[in-house]
């Protein structure tokens, strides 16, 4: 996707038309930052985009703009109860029911 994205602007293609087609597209495992839901690595793209090119990202200045920090991220949802799954040491946790999966 980043690949297709960088060829995309190299032709010119206006950045709110890649957001456009990128922006909702979701998959199994979603996830959540700042309060946001993160429906894909394509909408997450998109999000990124969009807070970049808008100006809401100060070029290089993330932290300061609003951008999750990777501790922030969360890793998706539950496959046993739909709850918030978080990454702590390596392992993929669930704190609603207590569904864990360790890499």
């Amino acid at each position: 996707i980043g690949r297709l994205v960088s060829l995309a602007l190299r032709c010119n293609i206006s950045p709110d038309e890649i957001i456009t087609q990128l922006k909702g597209i979701s998959c199994h495992l979603p996830g959540w930052a700042n309060g946001g839901k993160i429906s894909s690595c394509a909408d997450a793209i998109a999000k990124a985009l969009e807070w970049y090119c808008h100006g809401e990202v100060n070029r290089g200045n993330y932290k300061d703009a609003g951008q999750p920090s990777m501790a922030d991220i969360m890793v998706g949802a539950c496959p046993e109860c739909g709850g918030a799954v978080e990454h702590e040491g390596g392992c993929s946790v669930c704190h609603d029911c207590g569904f864990t999966k360790c890499q």
